[in-house]
């Protein structure tokens, strides 16, 4: 039972993300494409290449790649920060902050569009229990369970 439940959170995940995907292309954009630009339009002026990453639970050099395309693209732009010359600030360029709202519509459109299937007490309950399940995933530590995993093995 247990692992069966877990393959339909796995399963549901992947189809979610690919689905996600899939609508995003129609954008032209990438799902760490999307988020960065979410990211830089909610930090606004504090929206240094530090905290984008921050925000995407990425480092600094992952996001260093992903800011540039974005950049080429003209979605945003990189500007010296006005007080401190070693920082650089990401801003959001009006063709991206128009490409954001398309993309937001229908993205908000879709996520209603899966979740058609349940009721708002239901969503709830996916709520508070994807909750609980992400909660006690961070206090999960794989390497201790392979670790006692083979020394009950070998018992």
């Amino acid at each position: 039972m247990e692992t069966s439940s877990w393959f339909s959170v796995v399963r549901a995940y992947e189809e979610c993300d690919q689905r996600f995907a899939a609508l995003l292309a129609q954008y032209d954009l990438s799902i760490s494409q999307y988020d960065a630009l979410l990211a830089i339009d909610a930090l606004g002026t504090d929206a240094l290449p530090k905290a984008v990453a921050e925000r995407l639970l990425v480092t600094r050099a992952n996001v260093t790649g992903l800011l540039r395309r974005l950049e080429a693209r003209s979605l945003i732009s990189v500007v010296s920060h006005h007080t401190d010359g070693r920082s650089v600030l990401c801003k959001i360029a009006p063709k991206g902050k128009s490409l954001l709202e398309r993309a937001n519509v229908a993205s908000a459109h879709f996520i209603r569009q899966q979740l058609k299937p349940f009721d708002a007490d239901e969503l709830e309950l996916i709520r508070s229990m994807m909750k609980r399940l992400h909660d006690h995933l961070l206090t999960l530590d794989p390497v201790t369970i392979a670790e006692q995993s083979s020394t009950e093995s070998r018992s």
